[in-house]
């Protein structure tokens, strides 16, 4: 599996490397085997992604749009740059960020 998950109500998606056109479509293709469970939470673990591209944005939009609408996105330990682009796209609002503890 490329992308290691956990699921549960709270689903983890761990996320290292670059996310960037060539991997984007991997993740979607695994992220649509989560359709259809009872996830309020998608959690993307950031602290090994060190570059996401657009086509790594849309992938975790695809998420929240394909696999359960209205559930919530957040980046877990993204780091500045990673920020910098959510903001830049406009996202920055719409995904929740946090720090692991």
């Amino acid at each position: 599996m490329e992308f290691p998950i956990e699921e549960g109500k709270e689903t983890r998606v761990t996320l290292s490397g670059k996310l960037d056109f060539a991997r984007a479509p991997l993740l979607m293709d695994e992220l649509t085997m989560l359709k259809g469970k009872d996830i309020s939470t998608i959690v993307f673990g950031c602290a090994k992604l060190t570059y996401i591209s657009s086509a790594g944005i849309r992938a975790i939009i695809f998420a929240q749009q394909k696999i359960a609408p209205g559930m919530t996105i957040c980046l877990e330990d993204a780091n500045e740059a990673i920020k910098e682009v959510l903001d830049m796209c406009g996202l920055i609002d719409f995904i929740e960020l946090r720090e692991s503890e």
